[in-house]
């Protein structure tokens, strides 16, 4: 009897957290029905306790809501489970990859509180995704350098490296980004890091046209651009939107003098607190374990305490800021020009 006891005991804490990470907006009971493929009245008797969750049905709705395992073990502080994102090496895998940062994003958006708090070492993937070049040659970079992508063996880098599709997921992504409060920490290392990149690339002849490298310098000023306007009016918005002046506030930018380490995520809405971190570039461990969540929330807040807010004040700084990157990005673009 104790040990049905304990058994229904987790059953209904993993309930109780699922209906906690679950978004507002669907209905739980059909949602577990429609994953189960079970019907709504068996759904409600799991939720209920009553009919005991099977291991591959728990996995399963694991899987779904991206809950650790260790919600259902109550494993001890010294034990995290993650779930790991990969970039692909090919197109499909990187259209399937960036549709699942979509999904993340439409499932944060869904809550009605959301915020993201992001340290960047480098430019958060979203502020790349509203420039053709920019975007291009950031995925060109990640797949040759990063992945080793064999197909790109002898291929030179030009404008047209992403297809449609994945332009328009990405393009999608930033719409997400958007919608979402957040607050984002960078340094100075935080950009430069993918101006050396394209620097190393120009030197190397990685470029099919000089013309190519110049559009990538281009796209890097208007993301800039775009950037220094969002911080100086506190909310972000569209490239090419006009923004309202009651939009509600919805982006604070903090700059460093400390060095990051690597891209740190922490996400929080009502019902979920996900950290996620960042390894070998690209690829990611993510986990809502309250306890390393916890850790990872009194790095960020003392990270921020230590950083000086630029924006919707500090103008000053702000823009001296902004005016160093774009110095050093056209003084990039002046070697280009001048070989």
């Amino acid at each position: 009897m104790a040990n049905n006891s304990n058994k229904n005991g987790i059953q209904m804490r993993f309930i109780e957290h699922l209906k906690k990470v679950a978004p507002s907006n669907i209905s739980l009971v059909d949602e577990i029905a429609d994953l189960l493929k079970v019907s709504n009245d068996s759904a409600y008797r799991r939720i209920r306790g009553e009919t005991a969750l099977s291991i591959d049905e728990t996995l399963e709705l694991c899987r779904h809501f991206k809950i650790p395992l260790d919600v259902i073990s109550a494993s001890s502080q010294d034990s995290v489970t993650f779930s790991y994102k990969s970039l692909g090496k090919d197109d499909m895998d990187l259209d399937l990859y960036f549709k699942g940062i979509e999904k993340d994003l439409e499932m944060v958006n869904s809550f009605k509180e959301k915020h993201i708090y992001f340290a960047a070492e480098d430019i958060p993937v979203f502020h790349h995704f509203y420039s053709d070049s920019l975007g291009a040659f950031k995925f060109y970079y990640w797949k040759k350098s990063i992945l080793n992508d064999p197909a790109l063996d002898g291929e030179k880098f030009d404008k047209n490296f992403l297809h449609k599709e994945t332009k328009a997921i990405s393009k999608k992504i930033f719409e997400e980004y958007t919608k979402v409060s957040s607050t984002e920490v960078w340094t100075e290392d935080t950009f430069l890091s993918t101006l050396r990149q394209l620097t190393f690339y120009w030197e190397s002849g990685e470029f099919k046209q000089k013309q190519d490298a110049l559009d990538v310098c281009s796209d890097f000023h208007q993301m800039l651009n775009h950037l220094e306007k969002q911080a100086e009016l506190g909310f972000k918005f569209l490239p090419g939107q006009k923004p309202e002046s009651n939009q509600e506030a919805n982006f604070n930018l903090y700059i460093s003098e400390l060095m990051i380490g690597n891209n740190t995520v922490l996400i929080a809405t009502e019902g979920i607190r996900l950290a996620r971190l960042s390894f070998n570039t690209f690829n990611s461990l993510s986990t809502n374990n309250k306890n390393y969540y916890e850790v990872n929330e009194g790095w960020m807040k003392n990270l921020i305490k230590k950083s000086a807010l630029i924006s919707g004040v500090s103008e000053k700084q702000r823009f001296q800021f902004f005016k160093k990157m774009h110095d050093a990005i056209n003084k990039v673009q002046q070697s280009i020009e001048t070989e």
